[in-house]
């Protein structure tokens, strides 16, 4: 029942994500056939117009990438990390302070059934609703690819679209644990939110950048899956295993605070 009704609350804004991810995804695929040429001369008149010396090295390393490299800056990188967190702290930040404000917390607490297991159902379909698009979005690659020849493969987009969505489920993560605390869901938008623009203003700060969370998601994270460096084993125990530790030590936070919280 909780988890039903978690779904009625958040399915629209899932739809309306994946149809986002899907429509920029289709326009960068139109669009790679005029950023091609600039990538196949010597000289790329494009770093000269690149502020940041990271960023210049990511145009530099698409001339040798190509179509891959293409796919990973903009889908992954940039489609998933904003739009996929923008989800999930929308999706989050009502999950319990829009119970609390309404008055329906104190219903659903006094049901039979114990606060971990209200705190699940409500996370597992969150958890969902982000994850799913990412998935659906990326496997159509397999159909939209714009070159035969550069065609990704299928292990690459699910290693890739993993620790997308892994990544994503921090911030969701992250965005239940404020919800928790806070009384109003506006308190829990302007926390995370400043967060996430705190952390995205350090990430181009050269020197500090490296503090920044969003390097666990950066485009060189996706390099060597474009390069074609990298296999499941590396990629997991290397950077995947650090995600879901993060994730599950916030959610057991998430689960002792709710078990203690008051209405």
């Amino acid at each position: 029942m909780i988890a039903k009704k978690t779904w009625r609350e958040v399915r629209i804004m899932a739809f309306a994500y994946y149809v986002m991810l899907q429509v920029l995804l289709l326009i960068e695929l139109w669009y790679w056939p005029l950023v091609r040429p600039s990538l196949q001369k010597a000289t790329n008149p494009l770093l000269e117009l690149i502020p940041a010396e990271f960023m210049k090295r990511w145009v530099q390393d698409l001339q040798a990438t190509g179509y891959a490299g293409y796919v990973y800056l903009e889908h992954f990188f940039k489609d998933c990390n904003v739009v996929g967190i923008a989800c999930a702290v929308l999706i989050g930040t009502g999950a319990i302070a829009r119970e609390r404000e309404t008055g329906t917390l104190e219903f659903l607490l006094s049901r039979p059934i114990s606060r971990g297991r209200i705190l699940w159902a409500k996370f597992w379909v969150m958890a969902l609703c982000v994850v799913v698009p990412i998935y659906l979005s990326s496997l159509s690659l397999l159909v939209l690819s714009a070159e035969k020849e550069a065609t990704l493969g299928l292990g690459d987009i699910l290693i890739a679209s993993t620790h997308a969505s892994l990544f994503c489920l921090i911030f969701l993560a992250l965005t239940l644990l404020v919800s928790i605390l806070a009384k109003a869901q506006v308190h829990v938008a302007f926390i995370i939110g400043g967060f996430v623009i705190f952390e995205v203003g350090i990430y181009f700060v050269s020197g500090i950048r490296k503090f920044s969370i969003f390097r666990l998601a950066d485009y060189d994270v996706y390099q060597p899956l474009a390069a074609g460096n990298l296999n499941f084993e590396r990629f997991f125990f290397n950077t995947e295993v650090w995600l879901i530790l993060a994730i599950v030590l916030i959610y057991a936070v998430c689960h002792q605070l709710f078990k203690r919280t008051e209405l």
